[in-house]
């Protein structure tokens, strides 16, 4: 996509969202330690639609409750800027909401054992595009596609 229609796209998210998304999400992403991926899980769509949001070859967010999720997390990230929230307590108060999967650390031998198991059955772009087949449907069962299959 060229140029102005990229910036055209990203004066249309600021117009719906305040702000072109990319922002948005970066500043969520690096205020709450956040993969661009997980970023993706936590708000229940692909990395695929993430990245083309946030670069501006999109310009909406599709599904409402993606978009309830992205508020939610803006609001930790601004608490957390702000210093009213710790890190740690914005991503529990996020994983506490329904639908809503924040996890921060995988390094259990459990975890490394099923990623491991995953990684017999697939690649990660296997599990990735397997989880982007699956997201709208069932987006807790496509983080875990993501979460062992893909994010390794």
């Amino acid at each position: 996509m060229s140029g102005p229609d990229v910036e055209a796209n990203q004066r249309a998210q600021a117009a719906l969202y305040g702000e072109p998304l990319g922002v948005i999400i970066r500043r969520c992403a690096e205020v709450l330690g956040l993969t661009q991926a997980r970023v993706a899980a936590a708000l229940g769509i692909s990395a695929p639609m993430l990245s083309q949001l946030a670069n501006g070859h999109r310009v909406k967010i599709g599904n409402p409750a993606a978009v309830s999720r992205l508020q939610a997390m803006y609001a930790a990230a601004q608490g957390v800027a702000s210093g009213r929230a710790t890190r740690e307590e914005a991503l529990a108060g996020l994983a506490s909401q329904e639908g809503v999967a924040v996890v921060t650390s995988w390094t259990t031998p459990e975890a490394s054992a099923v990623r491991a198991l995953f990684r017999t059955e697939g690649s990660a772009s296997d599990f990735e595009e397997a989880a982007a087949l699956v997201a709208d449907a069932q987006p807790r069962i496509a983080a875990l596609l993501r979460r062992y299959g893909a994010d390794g």
